[in-house]
């Protein structure tokens, strides 16, 4: 990029003319005063090319729209010292150039210069690897979180709750140690190894850092920020993290009420049409169940009581849905008033450190209240290179020890994966259904005569797809049909995903995001009836109207087309699925399944007492 003056402001521009932005003020004003004296030095400008795609995505305002670059200034050597006096009076100073042009002679007008030494140099533009910091790539970034997960110690220094006796079952030692933290979390004290905020003294008075930002307490006192109020519970899917909230709530039931009106633990549901009901209502039960759009819902209503409650303990199950800010659902949930707050996921983090940065937002947690801490703090030097990457996730990983929990299956010590081949014999019903459906197949692809078309040529892993779905429905299913197929497009599609392993992945029809396919919840939805459009809980979210409290039954994307045309087909997916089982049947492979569950299932339970 270089540096051009078309009127009174310097302006960066690429080489073609398109401008990029303006200089600062301080810049601009010294080479103002370098043009008056007749010079006009060639003024090279660079900058990483993400560095200017994030800050553009990213800015809302002017003042946030600003880009660090770096400037190489071109001259005759006459004119060096003219050049450098105009800029050292405006309090702009060069220093040793990171990359030039080759072969170009070095000589810099501020260096102190020493007549045993060489006082000019030719230096050779070095690669742009080595100059311009890259942001790391996807499979980086994501051993490097595993890296910064497998590095936590929380978990080790924590000694397990029991939990109350009205829990019906029994909490495992991983849920226990969870039960530990959390009451650390919300009660305290946090040991002193995991605490944010450190004693200091500046000026002969005795004040707290913050251990991450370098952030002061600003008022001098000796008393510490308190640092209690939630977290994030991050456990492997599977791992019983809701069961470890209840147990929580029972524990702070033991301290806050006596025998007789501690017994039971009222429940409601706040949910569908009717569920506008008088505060008391909510006054009366200990726990409020509700969904995110029935939330959001009310909340850009009128009739919404939620908002008007001061809540003891809010807790976001599947949490990652709220990872970006800019969606209503996270509006929504971020407007709640809570004493506590706590957030429930396995995949805290998908594809950029954002995705928790907003969870710590959410929590309130001072100074990452704000997502541009979060930001400043970790998210951008960690794209910046690799000592600046380097600083970034030791303070992350010290961030994460303190706010966050998270373990992994490895702590259930589970015994080791036994193969076991049981071979299956078909009914004789089954396998009459099983050749239906191959000589179906077969007769299409000799049919095809090579033509391809990506949309409805039938190849050999489709006919095994519907091979494997006849071997595992058994005769519950209907026989094989082409309209069938086409109305139930989800089950092939489920098989494929299946063979894909636990880290597919699929892309959002709309924003192009790449979500994983397992582990993730309620993360995106799919149109399977016509479009296939599979779209994300945020691009969903956008979606909605206000007074909608349920995901779109039509795909967003495809609605144009379906208003345009009031004669389109209407989906009937509840009646596609009540014929797409006969209400009779037999599936040898899932009575075979089922034996030999019902026959280990003892012997398995042991395992994770």
């Amino acid at each position: 990029m270089l540096i051009i003056r078309p009127e009174a402001q310097f302006l960066v521009a690429f080489s073609d003319g398109t401008v990029v932005g303006e200089v600062n003020a301080q810049l601009n004003k010294a080479l103002t005063s370098i043009a008056e004296q007749g010079y006009e030095p060639d003024l090279e400008v660079f900058a990483p090319i993400r560095a200017i795609q994030d800050t553009i995505g990213r800015a809302k305002r002017e003042k946030e729209a600003v880009i660090r670059v770096q400037v190489n200034v071109y001259g005759p050597p006459a004119a060096a010292n003219e050049i450098g006096r105009e800029l050292s009076q405006h309090k702009l100073y060069l220093q040793r150039p990171a990359y030039v042009k080759d072969g170009t002679r070095y000589s810099n007008p501020h260096m102190l210069t020493l007549p045993e030494f060489e006082n000019s140099m030719t230096v050779t533009r070095p690669s742009l690897e080595e100059t311009v910091p890259e942001k790391p790539s996807l499979q980086t970034f994501k051993n490097t979180i595993q890296d910064v997960y497998s590095s936590l110690t929380r978990d080790r220094d924590l000694s397990g709750l029991e939990g109350d006796e009205r829990l019906h079952t029994t909490l495992l030692l991983h849920q226990k140690t969870a039960l530990a933290f959390m009451m650390q979390r919300e009660d305290g004290p946090i040991p002193e190894k995991y605490a944010l905020w450190k004693a200091t003294e500046e000026e002969g008075v005795q004040c707290y850092r913050h251990a991450v930002s370098n952030a002061r307490c600003r008022l001098f006192r000796m008393f510490k920020p308190e640092e209690t109020g939630g977290g994030i519970l991050a456990d492997e899917m599977g791992m019983g993290k809701t069961l470890s909230i209840l147990a929580l709530w029972f524990q702070e039931l033991d301290k806050h009420f006596d025998e007789s009106s501690r017994r039971v633990l009222k429940a409601i549901k706040y949910h569908g049409p009717h569920r506008h009901a008088p505060t008391d209502r909510f006054l009366e039960a200990d726990i409020v169940i509700t969904t995110y759009h029935t939330l959001a819902s009310d909340l850009t209503g009128t009739k919404g009581v939620l908002r008007d409650i001061e809540w003891y303990r809010l807790v976001l199950d599947e949490a990652h849905i709220i990872r970006r800010q800019s969606t209503v659902l996270y509006r929504t949930v971020a407007e709640l008033s809570a004493r506590s707050r706590w957030c429930l996921t396995g995949t805290p983090i998908q594809n950029r450190l954002e995705d928790i940065g907003s969870l710590f937002a959410f929590l309130r947690i001072s100074p990452f209240h704000s997502l541009s801490t979060f930001r400043k703090c970790i998210a951008i030097p960690f794209d910046e290179g690799s000592k600046r990457r380097n600083m970034a996730i030791e303070r992350f990983t010290r961030l994460l020890d303190s706010l966050c929990l998270r373990r992994t299956k490895d702590v259930l010590h589970l015994p080791d994966e036994k193969h076991r081949v049981r071979r299956i014999h078909l009914s004789s019903e089954e396998q009459a259904q099983y050749k239906h459906t191959y000589d179906i197949m077969f007769r299409t692809i000799k049919n095809q005569n090579g033509v391809f078309d990506q949309k409805s040529t039938l190849g050999m892993f489709q006919v095994q797809l519907q091979l494997r779905i006849i071997c595992n429905h058994g005769t519950w299913q209907q026989p094989f049909s082409w309209n069938r197929r086409k109305l139930h497009l989800l089950d092939e599609r489920e098989a494929v995903e299946a063979s894909l392993g636990r880290d597919g992945e699929i892309t959002c029809s709309a924003c192009r995001q790449t979500l994983p396919l397992f582990n993730t919840g309620t993360m995106f939805r799919r149109y399977t009836e016509h479009c296939r459009h599979v779209l994300c809980m945020e691009c969903l979210s956008t979606s909605m109207t206000s007074d909608q409290e349920s995901l779109p039954s039509r795909c967003p994307l495809c609605q144009p087309l379906w208003d345009a045309d009031s004669g389109a087909p209407r989906s009937n997916h509840a009646s596609q699925e009540d014929t797409y089982f006969r209400p009779n049947g037999r599936s040898s492979k899932m009575e075979s399944l089922m034996e030999d569950v019902s026959v280990d299932v003892w012997n398995t339970k042991r395992y994770l007492r």
